[in-house]
């Protein structure tokens, strides 16, 4: 057989093998349709006299040098818990998952604690963990928290994968690392970064991405022990990233994506009307993003609140946005200042994320300068006299 042909013939099965794979995998992450999207109900309580509130500080104690990509979740008492990765550097072995708390009686943050280590990860996956990155938090319908996290075994981001634990006491033990299979062609290629949402039969929907032969978006359905049983597509080629999903109702949501490559420097948007079951082309909105991740939740009013970069150029003006249309237009409220403890020079605010908790607040978190992680804390009556 010619080189040529000997060529051709790998190639052809090559194709074979990834397409056997990628059936195999479809087969084995249907098994369980979408139902319809689980949303809180509207606040209907009658509007209380309440100062307006606006307070900054840190959450994290500047313990490692670099720290990035906050998440968090209101646990027992009311009281916030929040997560990020931190170490030497992005990508240093020594970056582990951290974690503190925000005492909701006190206003102050606790010590940081390790949740997970590179080393930690590796060794209940029984596979080599070259570096561990963005952490999300949710929790189940059975009250569980889940933590998922990035890792990377061979490579850049672009060969990511998801590791999930567990925990039954709000974040003070955890289970074992486990990995998620979000992928036929091996399971490389994937990343979290924006929050879960819940579906009416109690499956979670992760958000996710992918950077590797391409930049797009899709929603995994994962079931009561984190195990993926579909996924949908929200967007394809190679410009959008980090994907936002706000659920309107049962059957309606907004997607707002990163945006990254040579599309417009723009916030992207899809929408879907049939519980994410199919979703409409991305389009760019009217809202700046210089390739830099966003954050958005429905509050308990109705209306959508963004946290964005309001510029096309660079992780600069940290801005709250506010929509009365389900995301159709967007009107800028407040630009945020770094604390008034951080000294004087380049500011770069990155990886934003939105919480409302239960007693109506919102907390904001961010990575300033990649050296600590920054808290706001605000409410309704402030949003309203920036309006």
């Amino acid at each position: 057989m010619q080189g040529s042909e000997a060529r051709g013939v790998r190639v052809v099965w090559l194709a074979l093998a990834i397409a056997v794979f990628a059936a195999a995998f479809h087969r084995a992450a249907t098994v369980r349709t979408a139902s319809s999207f689980h949303v809180g109900e509207r606040s209907t309580r009658s509007p209380q006299i309440a100062e307006p509130i606006f307070e900054v500080g840190f959450a994290s104690s500047g313990g490692t040098e670099t720290v990035h990509s906050a998440t968090a979740i209101e646990i027992a008492g009311g009281d916030l818990r929040a997560f990020w990765y931190g170490g030497s550097r992005e990508g240093a072995k020594d970056v582990a998952i951290y974690s503190s708390v925000l005492d909701a009686e006190t206003d102050r943050w606790g010590p940081e604690q390790q949740v997970t280590t590179r080393e930690e990860t590796q060794k209940d996956l029984a596979r080599y963990i070259k570096k561990l990155g963005n952490p999300v938090v949710a929790r189940d319908r059975e009250g569980r928290l889940w933590l998922f996290y990035v890792s990377v075994s061979l490579g850049g981001w672009s060969g990511s994968a998801i590791n999930a634990r567990m925990s039954i006491d709000d974040g003070r033990t955890w289970s074992r690392a486990s990995r998620l299979v979000t992928s036929p062609f091996l399971n490389l290629s994937t990343l979290v970064k924006g929050p879960a949402i819940h579906y009416v039969d109690g499956l979670l929907g992760l958000p996710v991405y992918h950077e590797l032969l391409g930049k797009f978006s899709e929603l995994v359905r994962l079931d009561e022990d984190a195990r993926v049983v579909g996924k949908t597509r929200l967007s394809w080629g190679h410009s959008s990233l980090q994907p936002v999903v706000v659920p309107f109702d049962g059957e309606r949501a907004l997607a707002l994506m990163r945006r990254s490559g040579r599309s417009p420097p723009r916030i992207l948007a899809t929408e879907t009307r049939d519980a994410g079951r199919h979703w409409t082309a991305p389009r760019p909105t009217s809202v700046s993003n210089p390739d830099a991740a966003i954050a958005a939740l429905r509050s308990q009013d109705g209306e959508l609140l963004l946290a964005f970069n309001d510029s096309e150029h660079d992780r600069s003006h940290l801005t709250l946005a506010l929509s009365s249309d389900r995301g159709q237009s967007w009107k800028n409220l407040y630009v945020l200042d770094p604390p008034t403890s951080v000294v004087a020079g380049t500011t770069r605010f990155a990886y934003p994320w939105l919480i409302q908790v239960t007693n109506g607040e919102f907390h904001l978190l961010y990575t300033w300068n990649r050296e600590r992680i920054v808290h706001v804390r605000f409410n309704r009556e402030w949003l309203l006299l920036n309006r």
